[in-house]
């Protein structure tokens, strides 16, 4: 029934017997759509399952396709000799840090490329965990030089000084780090 002076075009729709509208439930705003019930715990997992084989999906291929070649091209080279002649030449400060010869190379693919490829290159040599450990912190903490310098010139800074700098803290730090873990 239409009240005196009310539109019946303009006026709210019939709510069924027993329930509120939008309209009418208490804080809600006029005209608003009725929110929709939380999906159940079935369509959450499935939702974060697939968010979350997609993100390791997508993180497995940029790992894969640094890592790969990098490991391919250090069997490479240790097939061509390349790697044992570095070796002879990266013996001296290699020692000083514990490691073989043949570990400047993961060490200098981390400097020019990155961590990942340096991780690919370490693969393909037959280093101790505790070699690992001195030759990840050296690269830690002076991986990327070229890209990173590059940055840091275009902030305003010396990028070749920073490099040299983070090369040597880490050559100091993994010497520290294998003389530690000489004494344990």
């Amino acid at each position: 029934m239409e009240h005196a002076g009310e539109d019946p075009t303009t006026a709210p729709p019939a709510t069924p017997p027993g329930q509120t509208s939008a309209a009418t439930a208490p804080g809600a705003v006029p005209g608003a759509p009725s929110p929709q019930p939380a999906p159940g715990l079935g369509a959450r997992l499935s939702r974060d399952l697939r968010i979350g084989v997609k993100a390791g999906l997508q993180t497995f291929w940029e790992l894969a396709r640094v890592m790969i070649p990098a490991y391919g091209l250090t069997l490479v080279l240790e097939r061509l000799g390349v790697i044992q002649w570095l070796a002879q030449l990266a013996r001296p400060l290699m020692s000083l840090l514990g490691l073989p010869g043949d570990a400047a190379v993961p060490l200098m693919v981390g400097y020019v490329l990155n961590i990942y490829a340096a991780v690919g290159s370490m693969q393909a040599l037959h280093l101790s965990a505790r070699q690992i450990t001195v030759l990840a912190i050296a690269i830690l903490i002076g991986h990327n030089l070229i890209v990173e310098g590059a940055v840091l010139h275009r902030a305003g800074m010396n990028g070749f000084a920073f490099g040299v700098l983070r090369v040597v803290a880490g050559l100091a730090a993994a010497a520290v780090a294998n003389l530690l873990m000489g004494l344990l």
